[in-house]
């Protein structure tokens, strides 16, 4: 505040002005500023922190330099505008926050979906039934009418795939949709978690409906194991795109 209020009065000056005037006020034993534990500080010490002093005020903008002139500038005023302006700020950065716990909340869900399918399975595992086949993770479903006639087109490289659903409504969900319908994203213990799977293995009815419906993301062919497709409703044409 001390150096502060003497950049303020002078409106030019130097450092070593001001500290010289600090100096002396300081060390002064007839000054009524100079404190017991003031008068132990010396000189080097008063300038550093005079030193110190003007680049926060330099750094906050109340002050210029140029070369060794300090030019006082004026300290900073808050106008309607600049307190519209924080408040449109502070919501934006609301906005962001409730967007990444939402983010967080998914990924949370997730990742109880996974390891609930995973107990799952190594209970199918366990019980000496285990389910045949099986959809390896992530997928896409689609999901449309039961008659639908849909055209799928697959680049060369297996990267890209084109659906034409010709006009019939249809819907994509992912892997964590199917998982939340079948209420694998519920924490163990929680009230909501559906108990999918019957002592001896067998599915539910919502498992079951899902089962028959999703589509594994093409896999490239490997010698000895040809690819299988699972029974789709429906028409499914599909074919590859080769690229030049």
């Amino acid at each position: 505040m001390k150096v502060c209020e003497k950049v303020e009065s002078k409106g030019r000056t130097t450092y070593n002005e001001v500290a010289d005037e600090l100096v002396a006020e300081f060390t002064d034993p007839g000054n009524n500023i100079a404190s017991p534990d003031q008068q132990q500080y010396d000189e080097k010490n008063i300038r550093r922190r005079v030193y110190d002093a003007l680049n926060v005020l330099m750094a906050m903008d109340i002050i210029s330099k140029d070369k060794k002139e300090i030019q006082w500038k004026g300290l900073p005023r808050t106008s309607l505008s600049d307190i519209e302006d924080l408040k449109t700020e502070r919501l934006g950065l609301r906005n962001r926050i409730e967007k990444k716990a939402a983010y967080l909340h998914e990924l949370e869900e997730q990742f109880v979906g996974l390891q609930n399918l995973i107990q799952r399975n190594e209970q199918l595992y366990s019980s000496g039934n285990p389910l045949n086949g099986g959809v390896a993770l992530p997928f896409i479903l689609v999901q449309t009418r039961p008659h639908a006639t849909v055209e799928v087109e697959i680049s060369e490289d297996m990267q890209l795939v084109h659906f034409d659903f010709n006009s019939t409504p249809f819907e994509l969900h992912d892997d964590n949709y199917v998982l939340k319908a079948m209420k694998f994203c519920k924490r163990p213990g929680s009230d909501e978690m559906a108990h999918n799977f019957s002592a001896d293995g067998e599915g539910s009815s919502m498992s079951a409906m899902y089962q028959q419906q999703i589509v594994p993301p093409p896999m490239t062919n490997t010698p000895g194991r040809p690819p299988t497709s699972p029974p789709l409703p429906g028409i499914l044409k599909a074919r590859v795109k080769h690229e030049h």
